[in-house]
Parts: structure tokens; C-alpha cells; sequence
């Protein structure tokens, strides 16, 4: 058997392409059941000229399929052009979508939620707060759509 293309089941799914790309590994956490390389900083970020142009080339090869950009690290929040990388895909009618420990303020949130489609964050036992992560879904929530994963430590399993 010959492949030449891929199409997915759900017909209505062969109008995106999705791109999936961990954008560096700095993050603010450092939990104990991550692997070293995912947090160390020993990946830098990419050069936004260079992200941007690679975006734009994505965009144009899929067109007129909606391409889905989603992006993860480390902690991806962190990288100062995020904000505006996500702000130019959006201009470029591309979908964007993150995974996240949702460790910024909420103004940060704020700033970054109009051009944002899906947000999956992760709830780190080791570090996060349950109050304040509780206040970031529920901020983010009515606006996009929001997935939440729990981490789970054996230890920490009531809190969890």
C-alpha cells in the first residue's frame, strides 16, 4: 500500500494542519518527575524573526487549510515574543493553542487571551497553588477552551 496523503477520519478535520512545537526548555518549575532536559534552559529560544518566517512559510504551503499552531517548552510563556507571535498568528488567520503550567499573572493572561484558541495547562503539585491555579481556569475558561491536567505524586494524591 501506497500513502500519499493523509486525511483524517472526521472529514471536518482535513481542513487544519496542526504544528506541534516545543519552542525551547526554559521553565520556572523544576518538578521532580520531569525529565532534567525539559526544564534546564539548555534549549534557547528561537529568534522571532526566524519563527515568524517559518510560520508564514507553514501558513502559505497548507493554504487554504487552517494551519493549528501548538506550542510548548518548557514553560513557552516565558519567552518574551510570545505574546506577539501569537498576536502575528492570528493575523495570519492561524490557530493557536499552548501548553502551559499557567504560572503567569493574571494581566498577563489577560493580554494574551485574545489570541489564544485552546490552552492546556498542567497542575504542578510541587509548585503551583490550588487557589490560583483554580482562578486561572476559571478566567480563562468562558473565553477559550481550557483543558486541565493534574499531575499526580503519590504523596500529594489528597491535595491533587
Amino acid at each position: 500500500m501506497e500513502y500519499s496523503k493523509l486525511i483524517h477520519k472526521d472529514e471536518k478535520h482535513n481542513n487544519y494542519v496542526v504544528v506541534n512545537w516545543c519552542m525551547g526548555n526554559t521553565c520556572n518549575f523544576a518538578c521532580s518527575y520531569c525529565p532534567v532536559g525539559l526544564h534546564d534552559g539548555s534549549v534557547p529560544w528561537y529568534d522571532f524573526d526566524d519563527v515568524k518566517r517559518f510560520c508564514v512559510n507553514v501558513i502559505e504551503h497548507y493554504a487554504p487549510k487552517t494551519v493549528y499552531f501548538e506550542f510548548t517548552g518548557g514553560e513557552v510563556t516565558l519567552w518574551k515574543h510570545f505574546i506577539d507571535l501569537c498576536k502575528f498568528l492570528k493575523e495570519k488567520n492561524a490557530k493557536v493553542g499552548l501548553i502551559t503550567n499557567g504560572s503567569r499573572t493574571l494581566r498577563y493572561w489577560e493580554e494574551l487571551k485574545p489570541f489564544v484558541d485552546h490552552v492546556c495547562t498542567s497542575f504542578h503539585p510541587e509548585f503551583s497553588d490550588e487557589k490560583r491555579y483554580l482562578d486561572f481556569i476559571k478566567f480563562l475558561c468562558n473565553d477559550i477552551k481550557v483543558h486541565a491536567n493534574v499531575m499526580m505524586k503519590p504523596e500529594e494524591f489528597d491535595r491533587c
